[in-house]
Parts: structure tokens; sequence; C-alpha cells
């Protein structure tokens, strides 16, 4: 390997910039299915965890989750074979199961909006699969072994919870192998040691050695492969060792490489970490992102996309206007005392539903003495006389009739 420690810097950054998704996302996935059997956020692969009620501010396994729906969440291993995915009859019920794949791109996403009402089975075909499907079964390709399910099932209030759990019990995985079966699911599977539950995930993988990063990243794209497009990229990954099925070891490198790697993967984090503030337009204080889940070569905003909101769905399907700064361009915090105004010809243009939802820094929802994390179009709103709606965000109350 005749790298100058320039040549390697180089590479390693944009290395660990485009390998951030399969590698997060998978630690992602160990942390998820680390139980022999369903419990409660937590499933074993290829089968469903299912959120019987919304989550609260002590569920800190992932950002950004919402209140408005009751979540289904499946971690799949298509590599040995398919999954079907049933979806039953679901009525005027919105409903969503978002399909992610290793590189955090939404290949598909069967729901309210491509489907209907109707339901159906859906087989989950993996890169290595060539064989035929049965009747009435559709196809969708994905085109890494490792992926995710995203369900939501739009749940009104709590009122509502009885008859979403009825339609989330008639959600099945089930291996093409056994279709036509009154196929079960395994009631105990071997857990996989030395898998960290309690660091988050952001932190896991920032504190992983170059070794086990680029380690990983060479196991990953063997069943996870890279795109076409990524072809000029694979090549310079090359250079540095990093290919599918490769052991990437740093006593490979003389002393000089190895510091130049390390410097490299320092600044490819700085870089993931730099461009938060840059993955969206900004719009009255707004950060829109209209362009998730379909990422191409943007490996940058797909890294920072990963590491920020890992399972964005595509905007068709929803979009998440973010908001951090005052119209002041000043850092939000609980010191002051905001307004939120919107016209009547202002209030959300959306087919279903819609809300406001308040994080940490973290992204995980804030604690408060009301017990309130989000308001949306199903609030008990007070309107002005002429149509508009004002919300008020504070530390204190606003007054009983606010």
């Amino acid at each position: 390997m005749n790298l100058t420690p320039a040549e390697a810097r180089a590479i390693a950054k944009e290395a660990y910039v485009f390998g951030l998704p399969p590698v997060y996302s998978t630690l992602n996935q160990d942390r998820m299915t680390n139980v022999p059997k369903p419990e409660g956020a937590q499933a074993p692969f290829n089968q469903f965890a299912h959120f019987r009620e919304f989550p609260d501010p002590s569920y800190r396994i992932v950002v950004a989750w919402n209140v408005d729906t009751l979540y289904s969440i499946g971690n799949l291993d298509l590599t040995a074979e398919p999954l079907v995915l049933s979806i039953p009859e679901m009525g005027d019920r919105w409903w969503l199961m978002q399909i992610l794949n290793a590189w955090n791109d939404v290949p598909a996403a069967p729901g309210t909006r491509t489907v209907g009402s109707k339901g159906g089975h859906f087989a989950l075909c993996g890169p290595n699969f060539k064989g035929k499907l049965p009747e009435g079964v559709k196809e969708l390709r994905v085109d890494t072994s490792l992926c995710s399910l995203g369900g939501r099932t739009y749940t009104a209030d709590k009122a509502d919870y009885e008859a979403v759990h009825k339609i989330q019990d008639r959600y099945k995985l089930t291996p093409l192998s056994k279709w036509g079966t009154e196929y079960t699911p395994p009631a105990t599977v071997p857990v996989k040691s030395g898998v960290d539950t309690k660091t988050p995930i952001t932190a896991q993988v920032f504190k992983m050695s170059a070794e086990q990063y680029f380690g990983r990243l060479c196991e990953l794209l063997v069943n996870n492969p890279a795109r076409e497009a990524d072809a000029p990229m694979m090549t310079k990954l090359a250079k540095l060792g990093i290919k599918p099925g490769a052991k990437f070891k740093m006593d490979a490198f003389d002393v000089d490489t190895r510091k130049a790697i390390e410097e490299g993967v320092a600044a490819g984090q700085k870089s993931v970490l730099d461009e938060e503030s840059k993955m969206g337009k900004i719009v009255n204080g707004w950060a829109i992102t209209p362009d998730t889940g379909r990422y191409g070569t943007k490996y940058l905003f797909r890294a920072a996309q990963t590491y920020f909101a890992v399972g964005a769905n595509l905007p068709e399907d929803a979009v998440y206007p973010n908001c951090t700064r005052d119209s002041d361009g000043k850092m939000l915090t609980g010191d002051n005392k905001y307004v939120l105004h919107f016209t009547k010809e202002q209030m959300p243009p959306v087919l279903n539903f819609w809300s406001l939802t308040m994080y940490d820094e973290d992204g995980y929802l804030i604690d408060n003495p009301i017990k309130r994390q989000a308001v949306g179009d199903r609030g008990k709103f007070t309107f002005g006389a002429d149509g508009s709606l004002t919300v008020y965000l504070q530390s204190e109350s606003p007054g009983k009739d606010k």
C-alpha cells in the first residue's frame, strides 16, 4: 500500500463519512435485537417490537420519536431468504411500513400513500435472492441484507390504544420458506454477546477505533453492497485496504500512516458534526430537509442524517421542519418565552396530521410538569377570532386560557 500519510488521511476521512450509515445502523440493530424474545421496545431479528403506548421522556433508544403514531419496529436479516410482511385491511386509518436499508435509504414505503387501505402481502427480498414468489405476494426489493421496518400506525389518543393494538397484532413477518404454513416465530433465540445496551449509538460509533470501524465496514459490505454509483468511492477506499470481506488491520501501515488514518477518522467525525447546521434549507428560522430517504452520492449529508436523525421518511410521507433558533437567530432556551403563530391561512397543509414536538439537545423528548411533549391537529385549541392559532413555548404557564 504505497500511500503517503497525506493520501491516507484524506481517504480515511472520506471512508469514515461514506461508511457511517451501515456501521451506525447495524450497531443500533445489535442493541435493539439483544433479547431472546420480544420485550417492550426490543425484539430479535425478523420479529416485531410493538410499542403499545406513546414513548415518554425516559425512552432514550431512538431519537426524534413522534407521539402521533404507535410504532411497530422490525430489524430484519434477509441474507438467507426474503421475509413476507402481511398487513391487514386498514379502513380509513393512516399507516406506513417504511423500509430502511443499511445505508439509511428508503427503497420502499408501503402505506396509505402507496397501497391505500387494502393492506396485502409484501416480500422483502435482499440482494442475494433470485427465486420466484408465490402468487398474491408483491416483491419489494431491498438492496442490503440488513434492513429495518419503521411501522407507524396513526393513534388519535390513549383511548385509541386498544384499536391500534388489535391492528399491530395482525402485522406479520413470515420467512418465505414458511409461507402458507401456520408460522409462529421461535419462542426464544440466542442473544449476541458483548453488545453495549447502555451507551447511545452516537457515542458508540465515535468511540470505535479506526481498526474496529473500518473492519466492521469491510464485513458489512459483503451482504450490504455499495451501489453502482459508489464505484469511484470504492476504488478510492480499496487503496486503504477497505474492501468487501477484507481484514482491515492498522499494523499493515507504518507509524506515520497509522497516525494519518486516525487523524482522517477524527476529521471525518468533525465533518459529520459540522454538517448538522447545513442539513436543511432555513425558512423563517426552521430547517426544512426535503430530500430525505434518497441520498445518492451525497455521502456527508447521508452520514449526518444518519447520525442526527436516522430513519427519516421520504418527503412524500413526512416532512420534518426543525427549529433550534428564534427569530433573532439565538439558540432556543428555557430562560425565554416564545410564541409560534399561525394565521388561518398558514395552518400546516397536510393530508393526514401534523404535530409540534419538543426535544432536548440530544433529540429525546423533554420531561416537564404538565407531561406535554407535543401539540398537534388533534389538540383542543382555542383559536383567535380570525381563525389564527398561537402556541406558547415557555417554562411557565402562559395562563389557563392560552
